[in-house]
């Protein structure tokens, strides 16, 4: 079997090793347009899971590559004048030309052919090979020009990054956040060699601008930067090679595959440089390929393999690094929260490390926030008393004080009979309030009617929903929300009326029906609110739920629009579709509502787990969740989430029910 790759970096140099290793007979030619010694950037990174990969594939390259590493296993980060260290992090560096000599020196051996100075224009150019390889990158002419076949959208992205070297010997991997006259500048930084490190600058266009840096040549970004980070650099240099300042682009296809021809690495996929090395991504993009390859007996099944298995793992890192990447597009957001919070906001950016996780890691960091939570719920506590997990910690949700921070999603109970509800609806969720949720929110509730769908349009369906409201409060500490589906203004005034006298805590507008972010559905909502604002008491609380969609920053905007018409908490559901493996899927949106407009926010998501409940609190994302299916199955959801956490709740100690109420003198 004849193979190209088109482009020498680390992927098509990998596949050539382990082609050849796997089978000796085949026959790989390896085209690269520059010369052995060119490369551009400083280091690459990878995780201690990452190296394993290595190892298991190729043990002599696994074993050359660690032969050279600067290894780390502390993340510092500097903010306002704080300096604080997250331990328990395994990640090692390395200089790309280094790689990229050992990977050239092992293929050799190998007898993969290695043609260096020799661009390829065209598909026709390598037309006798069994397989062609596209490793030709980010800008992959490969895939352009079948375009119509891989179907690729990129996604350039709207912070500036510029990527620099120095000499500064950095001992841990370190964020550096740092704000002046003229903005904040984010630095990821990284040491590669004994003397040599990464410095990546990232800023938003208005940062750039206002320093100067779009009018900058390579030397003047250098001495910009450098007047920037003196006390950083401590008198060492900046160094560039080719640093350009770009935006940084997602890449993703809609296949990977084209007849013969198939995409790895940059030029199939793409995620930000925050959370991962792009190089990792392309060597384990080696890896499946060369497995696929020698399992399947051809080209064609064996690239519909490659991708079926690869594309998942792709996906949810790509998924986790979209997090990341809008966490550090809007890190201003995130400066006035106390240093630990923001520590730990940073480092559980990517939504993949759960509170759990943390506790393992650095216990020391996730102990400190814990105590951040407890101080901002005006626990007292003892110097040695330990502050409760973060979702049983108490909330203000817009003067709602909650005894935790879990709460019950909008979920179908039962049938209604002329719109009235019955006894289900007071044992789902009595069981939910005794269970020992903070929030109980209904369904969606019809401002009127008289079918099967509960409404709470006349008398009789407002003294139904009184019942329930009325057990609820007098049995538990629990707190109601209605659910309310959008209608008629003057019905959902109506409706609001009979909801303030059914007793419910919080008024939720229900605008998850579709994604209400702007447009038509936008509208209705605002003029729902403007309709039950004077109808619902002033004194208790009035939200709008929604649906993640597409543009958050639209989204954001008319958030803030609601918040000027009464709104005072946001619940966000996931999307229609949960793209790419997302973790938390409305997550990024509700931390963007959260600490952009300073509104309440409920985050909804069916799966997450006691500890990713644990680290959005947090974290700051969002002041409580609201579970489905768990709470759904098992009523006694929390209090069992307690036991494991070794905590007391308020629903099994009235001591803690009384702490949890506590309010101010």
């Amino acid at each position: 079997m004849k193979t190209v790759c088109i482009g020498g970096g680390p992927a098509g140099l990998y596949l050539g090793i382990l082609l050849k290793l796997a089978q000796p007979r085949h026959q790989v030619t390896v085209f690269e347009r520059n010369r052995p010694d060119d490369t551009f950037g400083f280091g690459v990174v990878f995780s201690d899971a990452t190296l394993g990969n290595l190892a298991d594939a190729d043990p002599v390259t696994h074993e050359a590559i660690t032969a050279r590493f600067a290894r780390w296993d502390d993340i510092e980060t500097h903010v306002r004048g704080h300096v604080f260290t997250s331990t328990g992090h395994g990640f090692c560096g390395l200089e790309r030309k280094q790689l990229l000599l050992i990977l050239q020196q092992r293929a050799t051996e190998l007898g993969v052919e290695v043609h260096f100075e020799h661009p390829i224009a065209t598909l026709d150019e390598v037309g006798g090979a069994d397989l062609i390889v596209a490793c030709d990158g980010v800008a992959s002419w490969v895939r352009d020009a079948r375009a119509d076949q891989f179907g690729p959208q990129v996604d350039l992205r709207s912070n500036k990054f510029v990527w620099l070297g120095t000499t500064v010997p950095f001992t841990a991997f370190t964020f550096i956040f740092k704000e002046t006259a003229v903005g904040l500048f984010r630095v990821h930084a990284y040491r590669y060699a004994d003397t040599g490190s990464t410095f990546i600058v990232e800023c938003t266009p208005a940062t750039w601008q206002a320093a100067g840096l779009d009018r900058a040549d390579e030397d003047g970004t250098i001495a910009i930067l450098e007047d920037v980070f003196a006390a950083e650099l401590r008198g060492h240099p900046l160094i560039k090679n080719r640093s350009i300042w770009r935006n940084f682009p997602t890449v993703r296809n809609r296949s990977w595959r084209a007849g013969n021809v198939v995409l790895v690495g940059d030029a199939a996929h793409t995620a930000h440089f925050s959370i991962g090395s792009g190089t990792k991504l392309a060597m384990e993009d080696a890896i499946a390929l060369r497995d696929a390859v020698v399992a399947e007996a051809d080209v064609e099944t064996a690239l519909a393999a490659y991708e079926m298995r690869r594309r998942p793992e792709v996906e949810a890192l790509q998924a986790a690094a979209q997090a990341s990447l809008e966490w550090f597009e809007g890190a201003e957001r995130y400066l006035e929260m106390p240093p630990a919070q923001f520590g730990y906001s940073l480092m559980t950016r990517s939504l993949r490390v759960s509170h759990a996780s943390m506790l393992r890691r650095d216990p020391a960091l996730a102990r400190a926030v814990e105590r951040v939570l407890a101080e901002g719920a005006r626990l007292e506590l003892g110097v040695d008393e330990a502050a409760p997990p973060p979702m049983f910690t108490p909330v203000e949700l817009a003067g709602l004080r909650l005894i935790n921070r879990v709460a019950l999603a909008p979920w179908p109970v039962a049938a209604a009979h002329r719109g009235v509800i019955g006894d289900a609806h007071l044992v789902f969720l009595g069981a939910r309030a005794a269970g020992g949720a903070g929030l109980l929110l209904t369904e969606p509730v019809a401002a009127s009617g008289a079918g099967t769908q509960p409404a709470i349009g006349s008398d009789e369906q407002a003294v139904a929903w009184r019942r329930v409201v009325e057990f609820i409060h007098e049995t538990s500490p629990a707190k109601l929300g209605l659910t309310l589906a959008l209608a008629a203004p003057a019905a959902m005034a109506d409706a609001a009326r009979r909801a303030a006298f059914a007793g419910f805590d919080l008024l939720l507008l229900d605008g998850a029906d579709g994604e209400a972010g702007a447009g038509a559905g936008a509208a209705v909502i605002d003029a729902a609110l403007a309709a039950v604002r004077s109808a619902w008491p002033s004194e208790r609380v009035l939200g709008v739920r929604v649906r993640r969609g597409a543009d958050a920053a639209a989204m954001v905007v008319q958030a803030s629009a609601w918040r000027a018409l009464g709104a005072s908490v946001i619940t966000v559901a996931p999307g229609t579709t949960r793209g790419g493996g997302a973790r938390l899927d409305a997550a990024p949106l509700a931390d963007r509502l959260r600490n952009e407009l300073a509104l309440a926010v409920i985050l909804e998501d069916a799966t997450a787990t006691p500890a990713d409940v644990d680290a959005v609190i947090a974290a700051g994302r969002c002041d409580a969740v609201a579970l489905g299916r768990a709470l759904v199955a098992d009523p006694a959801f929390v209090e069992r989430a307690a036991e494991a956490a070794g905590w007391r709740t308020a629903a099994a100690d009235p001591a803690v029910a009384a702490m949890a109420t506590m309010t101010d003198g």
